[in-house]
């Protein structure tokens, strides 16, 4: 399926994506002078990185699921997957050297083993059969910040009809790129949509939100049933994740009791404003705030939210440190 973009105007690619660097704590200037081919990569010990600990030159040991999804889905020589792996990260490196990138993250699967993924993929499904049935359940899900479209690829290799898939994320290029990693550029029947979440939404009716005349998301009004959103939450302010939650909501079906917001999140015991000062400070949750986040969404958009976040890991530091409050954490938000 070809990348939609707003129309009339240029993506806007690169305001969220500065506000990650900086929570990842490096400046747009740092990659490499040359970016290491396969060649290098082999040659330099397990685990090597440079640029500061943001590019590896090793495969990390967490890709042995995506290597079976691009043998499986993509129909990848297992000899070759590898090189395509670097390839690929490489080619996403030069659009943006982002840390997520260089660390290969795209190319992570963790995802999957989380319950709230499990419960999306019984959910779209349980959808299908029942519109085998013709018992016609629309049933869609939405990957907010997609990337190459791992998650979306991830469903279609589970199952899921692809056509019940959709994915947003600001970069066009990452999208692009995406089409190429998993070589499905024929067979995907998903939609992807280059948008910017922080964008108003012209159709609201919210005297606190100001009207815009332009939203690509505006498609996608009221259709969607899952909304996943890894890794997103974290890059902004309360104040930006409160406009970002309400720009979801409107994206739901309001004619549905089982829609459901999931996904994964760097999350802290003790909730805080935390990086730069100023407007680049970003807001780390605890379960406690994170369901105080959705009250006041809720309370936006004339709405109730059920809100849970669990931590599952301590988040490693440098070299093996810990930071004694800072969890990877997974949440669900369901309609309350």
């Amino acid at each position: 399926m070809p990348v939609e973009g707003p129309t009339g105007r240029p993506c806007r690619g690169n305001s969220l994506l500065m506000t990650a660097l900086r929570f990842a704590g490096y400046e747009p200037d740092c990659r490499p002078a040359t970016a290491p081919t396969p060649e290098i990569n082999s040659a330099v010990g397990v685990g090597g990185v440079s640029a500061g600990g943001r590019y590896m030159h090793r495969l990390p040991a967490d890709v042995e699921s995506m290597r079976a999804l691009l043998e499986g889905y993509s129909g990848i020589p297992t000899q070759d997957v590898d090189r395509h792996v670097y390839q690929m990260r490489d080619r996403l490196w030069d659009v943006y050297p982002y840390a997520c990138v260089g660390r290969f993250r795209f190319a992570s699967l963790e995802f999957a083993s989380d319950a709230y993924y499990q419960m999306a993929l019984f959910k779209l499904l349980q959808a299908q059969t029942e519109s085998d049935n013709g018992e016609g359940n629309e049933t869609r899900l939405l990957d907010v910040g997609c990337c190459v479209g791992q998650v979306l690829r991830k469903l279609a290799f589970d199952g899921v009809d692809s056509s019940r898939l959709y994915g947003t994320d600001i970069e066009p290029r990452f999208i692009d790129i995406g089409y190429d990693l998993f070589r499905d550029r024929r067979k995907f029947r998903g939609r992807f949509v280059v948008g910017d979440l922080l964008k108003p939404d012209p159709t609201s009716t919210s005297t606190s939100i100001a009207s815009s005349s332009s939203d690509a998301l505006e498609v996608l009004n009221g259709t969607m049933t899952l909304i996943h959103a890894t890794s997103f939450f974290h890059l902004f302010t309360w104040a930006d994740q409160v406009r970002a939650a309400v720009r979801m909501v409107r994206l739901l079906r309001a004619d549905r009791d089982d829609v459901m917001i999931f996904g994964r999140q760097v999350g802290t015991l003790s909730p805080r404003d935390n990086g730069k000062a100023g407007s680049d400070k970003v807001y780390l949750h605890n379960g406690a705030s994170w369901q105080k986040l959705w009250d006041e969404v809720g309370e936006r958009t004339g709405t109730r939210w059920r809100a849970v976040m669990e931590p599952t890991e301590k988040i490693e530091m440098g070299s093996g440190a810990v930071e004694s409050s800072l969890r990877k954490m997974s949440f669900c938000v369901l309609r309350g």
